[in-house]
């Protein structure tokens, strides 16, 4: 087999494992809400929940929690392009630390340095959206559950 041809199973493999595991584990959805018979607010992260948030009637918050599913939605978009990104990385290391594919190649360190600079980029940039998108939830949920109605 060629190296293309190993470099192409790994990433198929890491890939369809992944999406198979988000998909099956999590339904495609990292982050999700819903409201239950009592009208209360049940968080789902990860493989985490359901948490009903007890003593929260959200039943007049349809518009907060609209932004809270939108953000929610915005970040399990994000999260799944992470999923399609990674398998990339998980096929360009196992062929860089191969011995039997790159063994002493001249250029293997030049490659390696290349990809764990791209993948350095990537995680930063990866970083920066799930700390904006966790504020963003966080302070929706906050909106949801405590938000004040003026007097009139």
């Amino acid at each position: 087999m060629s190296k293309k041809k190993i470099w192409g199973l790994a990433f198929s493999i890491s890939l369809l494992s992944m999406l198979t595991i988000y998909g099956l584990a999590m339904d495609f959805e990292f982050l999700k809400y819903e409201v239950n018979d009592q009208n209360q607010l049940v968080m789902y992260d990860g493989l985490n929940g359901p948490n009903p948030i007890i003593n929260s009637d959200v039943s007049k918050e349809q518009e907060s929690l609209s932004v809270l599913g939108d953000y929610m939605s915005q970040f399990n978009r994000w999260f799944l392009a992470g999923i399609m990104i990674a398998p990339f990385f998980i096929a360009s290391y196992y062929l860089l630390f191969s011995e039997k594919w790159m063994g002493d190649h001249p250029k293997k360190k030049k490659y390696l340095s290349w990809t764990l600079s791209a993948n350095g980029v990537v995680i930063t940039i990866a970083v920066f959206i799930w700390v904006h998108y966790i504020e963003l939830v966080n302070d929706a949920y906050h909106n949801v559950l405590f938000y004040i109605y003026p007097l009139m």
